[in-house]
């Protein structure tokens, strides 16, 4: 059977593909495991990495990249954070400034949005260390798992990266859906700790 793709026009050839030393994704490159990571923010932040978090405060798309020690090149995507503060035992905080302070800012910053905003964009290409774990949100039903241990054993003393759903059933297997974990930070490590 022949595709008719005639109406499409100006399609250009791509490469040719060898299937058989093709990998897909996740051949290739393993997930991440749960740990400390040495990240690296984007090279530049873009108006669409800033917004409005629910509690009204500026929120912050900061998708770091993994550098070090393992698993380089992985992108932690939909990454935020907020700047609204809470009271801490070290004082007033924010996942902003937590995310800040271990990109190495020092000094004070004010409440001002637009000048945390800067700070924020300051920190294109800034190195971090982060703790890292896993993370699953089924956004239909709210349904959350977190941690990388609480996920399925793979039979050789690690985890399976995906959970089925504990609700959805695949539409042609009837089977649960899968759901792929992603990779979040838990804990911003400060510059110099």
């Amino acid at each position: 059977m022949s595709a008719d793709i005639s109406q499409l026009g100006g399609l250009q050839p791509s490469e040719p593909l060898d299937f058989d030393i093709y990998q897909s994704a996740s051949e290739g490159r393993p997930f991440p495991k749960k740990g400390r990571y040495t990240l690296r923010a984007p090279d530049a932040f873009p108006s669409t990495a800033f917004g409005v978090s629910k509690a009204g405060a500026l929120s912050v798309q900061i998708d770091p990249t993994i550098v070090g020690p393992t698993n380089e090149g992985f992108t932690l995507r939909f990454t935020r954070v907020s700047a609204k503060t809470w009271q801490r035992r070290d004082g007033v905080v924010s996942q902003l400034g937590d995310y800040l302070k271990a990109c190495g800012r020092t000094g004070k910053l004010s409440s001002d949005p637009q000048e945390q905003a800067d700070a924020a964009a300051e920190t294109a290409n800034a190195i971090y260390e982060a703790d890292l774990d896993w993370r699953v949100y089924e956004k239909g039903t709210g349904f959350v798992l977190d941690g990388m241990e609480k996920f399925p054993s793979d039979g050789n003393g690690g985890h399976l990266p995906y959970v089925p759903s504990p609700t959805v059933k695949d539409e042609t297997t009837g089977e649960p859906k899968m759901l792929r974990a992603n990779l979040q930070v838990t804990r911003f490590i400060a510059a110099g700790a």
